[in-house]
């Protein structure tokens, strides 16, 4: 990974920042990351917990309209469903439309030659994508996860840990799988639903929904 100049982290996630830091030493970077919140300090209940790497100096700013992200390298601070949140947040500013999202990819990930993503992909450790997969903006692919050939996913998915997503599925945007499930050949789930955790899902899924078991069925409707 190159030594990005001007580098922010948007949100402050005690969760995912060390993860993220983790991913950006192994890649080599050793140098200042900023960090700018999207909520007060006494509103973040992850902040508890540790999460600054030795290597790695922290800066830490307010959020401000007046921070010029033209020329900045912008990583959104989160790997659970917050991501969409944290970028509406700083959307008010318009150079964030000019900066770049680098992709956060642990080394130990086998990605295939004909694999395309959009910006601000997070790949964990051990995740293997299969050739022809498309990957949409701000994906992330958790630890331990299989993802098939073919297959789509939409942006701001988040994919848990354990996870296996078979071939030429298609997962649309904002959908969340839960940690230890299986999703089998061409299923397609619908937009902004939720896989519970350790569920198979062997028909397809309608989007706004929560859906969960083995096999998956339809809980509830959080479409409203």
């Amino acid at each position: 990974m190159k030594q990005f100049n001007n580098l922010f982290l948007l949100g402050k996630s005690a969760f995912a920042i060390p993860i993220i830091l983790d991913i950006l030493v192994l890649n080599g970077y050793t140098g200042e990351v900023r960090v700018m919140a999207n909520m007060a300090d006494e509103a973040n209940e992850s902040l508890q917990y540790p999460y600054e790497i030795p290597q790695i100096q922290l800066r830490f700013l307010e959020y401000s309209d007046s921070i010029d992200f033209h020329t900045a390298n912008l990583i959104i601070a989160s790997i659970g469903k917050g991501r969409a949140t944290i970028y509406q947040h700083f959307l008010n500013n318009p150079s964030i439309h000019t900066a770049s999202f680098p992709a956060v990819i642990h080394p130990s990930a086998v990605i295939g030659a004909a694999v395309t993503t959009g910006k601000g992909l997070h790949i964990s450790p051990l995740s293997v994508i299969a050739p022809y997969a498309k990957l949409g903006d701000f994906v992330v692919i958790n630890r331990n996860v299989s993802v098939g050939h073919h297959t789509f996913l939409g942006n701001f998915v988040t994919i848990n840990p354990g996870v296996n997503i078979a071939g030429v599925c298609e997962i649309e945007d904002k959908v969340v799988i839960g940690a230890g499930s299986v999703v089998l050949d061409k299923i397609k789930i619908g937009a902004s639903s939720v896989i519970g955790a350790g569920s198979v899902v062997t028909k397809n899924i309608p989007q706004g929904v929560v859906a969960y078991g083995s096999p998956a069925k339809v809980i509830r409707d959080i479409s409203g």
